[in-house]
């Protein structure tokens, strides 16, 4: 390919894939050689917190210098935006408007991959919950935004029936450490993903990552105030990976450390 011809600079390629990559970049970019399917395409510099919405049904090739770039890139299929519209009986968005060479700059997007970042950076002690919540956020976005026929979304008026509250709560209690899908809490209820989403936090006031990390911080203020258990015992039963994560939440959350909380409650 032609960039391979050059000894300088690093070169990168996207094969071809049926949808949609973000590379959300965290900093300035200069202009650099850029290929679309073996033609070269004018590449504009890229300012930090911009983005590419590059389309993957082309194959996608660069020369960039001055290192690696900081970037974080979040994939989307085709398949799970077609999935996506058709939960919210929505009629198909064609495809995204990816603009060749050129970058977007969306606040939304921004926060969304920041958002994800330390769950890409520890993906041990990242939570299934929220990562699913962010992605479904991000399909949400792309359809009505940046779809060749952008939506408008109807909010869905009705929340959980008792059931379905109950037996979502039982599950999520059931795997404290968060290690449980949208998907898997969906399908339990008899709903799709995008509907159970909506519904839980029309029925609760918060998405279900918020409601069970509350659960964890009432559980270990408990285990603190009744229980002798040392901070590292507390953080494991809570379901946080280890003590450190526990005391940066705990803290977060309640503006003190577990171990003051513990000697100023006594």
């Amino acid at each position: 390919m032609f960039w391979r011809e050059s000894e300088a600079g690093t070169p990168f390629r996207f094969e071809r894939k049926a949808g949609y990559m973000i590379c959300l970049h965290r900093q300035p970019l200069p202009p650099c050689p850029y290929w679309i399917d073996g033609r070269p395409v004018p590449r504009m510099p890229i300012d930090s917190g911009q983005f590419l919405l590059l389309d993957r049904n082309e194959q996608h090739e660069a020369l960039t210098y001055g290192g690696a770039a900081d970037c974080i890139s979040m994939y989307t299929s085709r398949e799970a935006l077609d999935r996506f519209q058709e939960e919210h009986e929505l009629r198909p968005v064609g495809s995204l408007r990816a603009r060749r060479g050129l970058a977007f700059e969306d606040h939304v997007i921004k926060n969304l991959g920041e958002g994800l970042l330390p769950a890409l950076e520890r993906p041990d002690a990242a939570s299934q919950l929220f990562v699913d919540y962010v992605a479904l956020a991000l399909l949400a976005h792309l359809t009505a935004f940046y779809g060749e026929n952008p939506m408008v979304f109807h909010p869905i008026r009705g929340g959980l029936a008792p059931w379905q509250e109950r037996r979502t709560k039982e599950m999520l209690l059931a795997h404290i450490d968060g290690k449980i899908g949208v998907v898997d809490l969906a399908r339990e209820c008899g709903l799709s993903r995008s509907h159970f989403a909506r519904a839980f936090r029309i029925t609760t006031g918060v998405p279900p990552h918020k409601w069970l990390l509350a659960r964890r911080i009432e559980l270990a203020q408990d285990l603190l105030r009744n229980s002798t258990l040392s901070l590292e015992t507390i953080a494991e039963r809570c379901g946080f990976t280890d003590q450190s994560h526990f005391t940066r939440t705990f803290s977060r959350a309640l503006g003190v450390a577990p171990g003051e909380w513990r000697r100023s409650y006594r």
